[in-house]
């Protein structure tokens, strides 16, 4: 527990600029929930996060909920960090993506349901979201500064001393990212038996 943490504050500034990143696009995803939302629908973006209510639908029972909730939101923190290589670019987008999304559903089904979107945070999202948005966000961070080790070894292959600046750099990322992965995974597991729990509930 000890190390996932001190993982995670040797990257508080990746952190901080994730979840600043990801506040900033809920609340533009919040506030123009509905132009966002149509243009999700058209894109086929809103059809992805359908297809996900439709299997949960299709058996309701806890055990496919959990792992339809679970493994989902596994192969996308997976893929933040992994996809990170790529300059980072994949952890940011999907940090911006999440945002948005998260935005538009509480903007829209506050509206639907009549319920103040404080109200709809609190009750539907924060008890499973308190676990599940810092495990994205952790994830991205890392994803990102795996994109910012990469670019930073390209442009130091012609200096011997950033090379073996960034080789030093590289073992101290790669020592962190069992550790930091196991944590959300752990993370991850507790808010999908919490999200899941919750939808069997209410339906």
């Amino acid at each position: 527990m000890r190390r996932f943490f001190d993982a995670i504050r040797s990257e508080k500034r990746m952190v901080a600029a994730c979840a600043l990143l990801f506040i900033m696009f809920s609340l533009v995803g919040f506030v123009a929930s509905e132009p966002i939302g149509t243009w999700m629908k058209q894109t086929g973006v809103w059809e992805q996060f359908q297809r996900k209510a439709e299997s949960i639908n299709q058996d309701p029972g806890l055990l496919n909920t959990y792992g339809v909730i679970f493994f989902n939101n596994l192969l996308a923190a997976a893929g933040m960090i992994g996809l990170g290589i790529f300059f980072g670019i994949y952890p940011a987008l999907g940090v911006i993506f999440n945002g948005l999304l998260l935005g538009v559903v509480v903007g829209s089904v506050s509206d639907q349901a009549d319920l103040h979107p404080v109200t709809l945070v609190v009750t539907h999202i924060l008890p499973h979201g308190i676990l599940e948005l810092p495990a994205v966000i952790f994830a991205a961070a890392f994803g990102m500064r795996l994109g910012a080790l990469a670019a930073g070894s390209l442009t130091g292959l012609a200096s011997p001393e950033l090379r073996e600046r960034y080789g030093s750099a590289w073992k101290d990322y790669l020592s962190k990212i069992p550790v930091l992965f196991t944590g959300v995974v752990v993370m991850l597991a507790v808010a999908a038996l919490i999200e899941s729990s919750l939808i069997v509930f209410y339906t």
